[in-house]
């Protein structure tokens, strides 16, 4: 248990360092949302199935309401329009 809290954990914090570095926007908008879309998701289960056997639940909690933000950032960012500007990735044409 404690290691899939540690990849939890460690594919949140790598999320931050690549927004930090700013290392997706380099990259194909469709890359960039991929990845985050993967790493939220992909949080978002360990943490539901951490706190489902409540193991280390408040932990548990606060790396399933990251991995929320991380999932509703993506949304935000590449998929919805903003200030009149089309998004990155249009989902209706």
């Amino acid at each position: 248990m404690k290691g899939l809290l540690g990849i939890c954990i460690s594919m949140q914090m790598t999320f931050v360092l690549l927004f930090i570095t700013g290392i997706t926007p380099k990259l194909n908008s469709y890359v960039g949302a991929t990845i985050y879309l993967i790493i939220g998701f992909a949080s978002w289960v360990i943490s539901l199935y951490l706190a489902g056997k409540k193991f280390l639940l408040g932990i548990s909690f606060i790396a399933f309401i990251f991995s929320l933000l991380i999932i509703c950032f993506t949304i935000f960012i590449y998929f919805l329009p903003e200030a009149g500007m089309p998004p990155e990735i249009p989902l209706f044409e």
